[in-house]
C-alpha cells in the first residue's frame, strides 16, 4: 500500500469538505475563537501553547506506572479555516508485568510524536451548532520500544458540536487505523466515541469538562472506558496573566480490558 498517498487523499478530503463552508460560517467560527481563552473549545483556532504532565497507574499484575510528559502547539492555517496541532512527549515507565518483584521495564526517554488537522465545514450560529472533521498522524519516533506503540497510525475523525448556554456538548467519533508496523508489533484497529460536556461558570474563569471515552479496540477483540473530569480555572483570576490557566484532570478506567486503572494529569494552557 502506498501510505504516502492515503495520508494525502485523506488531506485533500479535509481541503475539499471545508471548501464547501459557508463565508458566514467561517467569519462566525473566527468569532467563536477569538472569544475563548479557555482552550475548552474544540473549535477554537487560536494559537495555543500547552505544557502537561500525566501520571499513569497502569492495569499489571504487578506495580506499573508510566509518566508522560507533553509539549503541545496548536496554529491556525489558511485564513483560520484549519488548525494544526502538534504533539511531542517525554515518557517514562516501570513495571512488573507478572508480579514477580521484578520491573520487566524501567526506561525513559522521547515517546510517539502525533499531529492533527482540523476544520470547521459547517458551523451555524443561529442554530447554536457546528461540525468538525479531521485527520490525525500517529508517527512510530519512540526512542525505545517500549515508550511508544510500535506503530504508525491514522485517525480521521468526526465531532458535533452543539453549543449550550453554560457550555457545550461535543461527541466524537474517530477510527485509529495502523499503516505499518516494527517486527513483532500487532496492528492497530481501534474505535474511538468521546462524549465531552463542557460546562462554564458564569464569569467564564473557570470550568468543568467531562470525557467518557468507550475505546472499541478490533484488534484485540476488547473494550473498555476511559473517564476523564477536568477542572480549571483562568490565572487572570488572581493575576495579569490574560489567555492562561490551569487545570487538573483525574481520570479512571473502567473494564476488565482497562490498559490503565486511573491517572492524574496538571497542565498548563496559553491562548494567544
Amino acid at each position: 500500500m502506498n501510505y504516502s498517498a492515503v495520508v494525502i487523499g485523506l488531506l485533500v478530503s479535509i481541503w475539499v469538505t471545508s471548501s464547501y463552508a459557508q463565508n458566514s460560517d467561517n467569519a462566525a467560527s473566527k468569532d467563536v475563537s477569538r472569544g475563548d481563552k479557555t482552550g475548552t473549545n474544540p473549535i477554537n483556532f487560536s494559537p495555543e501553547l500547552r505544557l502537561y504532565n500525566e501520571t499513569l497507574k497502569l492495569n499489571t499484575e504487578g506495580d506499573g506506572v508510566q509518566n508522560i510528559t507533553t509539549l503541545e502547539g496548536r496554529i491556525s492555517l489558511l485564513d483560520e479555516k484549519f488548525q494544526l496541532r502538534v504533539r511531542a512527549r517525554g515518557v517514562f515507565l516501570k513495571a512488573d508485568f507478572d508480579e514477580d518483584g521484578v520491573d520487566e521495564v524501567d526506561d525513559s526517554g522521547f515517546g510517539d510524536l502525533d499531529f492533527r488537522l482540523l476544520t470547521v465545514p459547517y458551523m451555524s450560529m443561529a442554530k447554536k451548532q457546528a461540525l468538525a472533521v479531521g485527520l490525525e498522524v500517529f508517527l512510530n519516533t519512540a526512542s525505545e520500544d517500549t515508550l511508544g506503540t510500535g506503530v504508525t497510525s491514522l485517525g480521521p475523525q468526526v465531532f458535533y458540536v452543539k453549543f449550550l448556554p453554560t457550555g457545550l456538548f461535543a461527541p466524537g467519533l474517530q477510527w485509529k487505523i495502523s499503516v505499518d508496523e516494527d517486527t513483532g508489533r500487532s496492528e492497530e484497529d481501534k474505535i474511538l466515541i468521546d462524549l465531552n460536556y463542557l460546562r462554564m461558570a458564569k464569569d467564564k474563569q473557570s470550568w468543568f469538562f467531562a470525557d467518557p471515552q468507550i475505546v472499541f479496540d478490533n484488534e484485540n477483540n476488547t473494550e473498555y472506558v476511559i473517564l476523564d473530569v477536568e477542572i480549571g480555572v483562568m490565572m487572570s483570576k488572581w493575576t495579569s496573566l490574560k489567555g492562561q490557566s490551569i487545570y487538573i484532570r483525574p481520570s479512571v478506567g473502567i473494564g476488565n480490558d482497562r490498559p490503565v486503572d486511573g491517572s492524574v494529569e496538571i497542565g498548563y494552557k496559553f491562548v494567544f
